[in-house]
């Protein structure tokens, strides 16, 4: 049977209308509300704060600070596309603000943002990475080491030898399970020599506990070209208390 034109039209009317509809709600699904953290290894440019767009056009941009000694208190970011796009202060060619880093979303709800100086010729002032920040990814009492150094590295916490940290890669840990009646334990980092033997490059001690996580960032230091441990505590503000001391 022919339908009559009316209701063709009247059928496709409807059609184009559900599906705008439908790609409405979908533009609305791809905003994500995240809870986020930021910690910079060094300032790039003396740029020390940037910007993300606010959830609404007519709202001023959210502040993000860089904080180089400690991770930044939380944020929450509204993001429409599946990229965090971070804006400086400085404007492009068509005026607006320029974009001073990006980097795709993780998939958890808190997320930390750890910002470096981008290599020499980058498009943006910094290089951006994102690590899941909830206590299910990252559990306390663990460390999440980040080699920046130029070649793979190895710990060893209390008497246990941890993987190997291929370079520019991470990993999470346990803190060393046996301790002193200080709660402390040794930790040494080993480099592979040029015989590829590993060589220890670094001895401390550090403290464990259950109500603190670390963030540890190995690199070779650019002015002295010794190898360097940094570390960095994080008690997250949203579980304090939780842990068992």
């Amino acid at each position: 049977m022919t339908l009559p034109f009316s209701r063709i039209v009247h059928a496709a009317g409807a059609a184009c209308i559900a599906m705008l509809l439908c790609a409405a709600a979908a533009s609305a699904q791809e905003v994500r509300k995240v809870k986020f953290r930021t910690l910079c290894f060094a300032h790039a440019k003396g740029i020390t704060e940037l910007t993300i767009p606010a959830a609404k056009a007519s709202q001023p941009g959210v502040a993000v600070p860089l904080y180089t000694a400690s991770i930044s208190p939380v944020i929450e970011g509204s993001f429409a596309t599946p990229d965090a796009v971070f804006y400086g202060k400085a404007t492009g060619a068509d005026g607006k603000p320029a974009v001073a880093a990006k980097v795709p979303l993780g998939k958890s709800a808190r997320q930390l943002f750890f910002f470096m100086p981008a290599k020499e010729g980058s498009p943006t002032p910094y290089e951006v990475r994102v690590f899941e920040d909830d206590t299910d990814a990252f559990k306390l009492g663990s460390i999440r080491a980040i080699n920046l150094a130029p070649n793979p590295v190895r710990f060893t916490l209390g008497e246990v030898e941890q993987p190997e940290i291929a370079v520019g890669q991470s990993i999470i840990f346990p803190q060393a399970a046996k301790k002193d009646e200080f709660n402390m334990y040794p930790v040494t980092l080993a480099f592979p020599d040029a015989q590829g033997k590993w060589a220890k490059v670094y001895s401390a001690t550090w403290k464990a506990s259950n109500e603190r996580r670390e963030i540890v960032v190995t690199l070779v230091d650019e002015q002295f070209k010794q190898p360097t441990v940094k570390v960095y505590p994080d008690i997250p503000p949203w579980a304090e208390g939780k842990g068992a001391k």
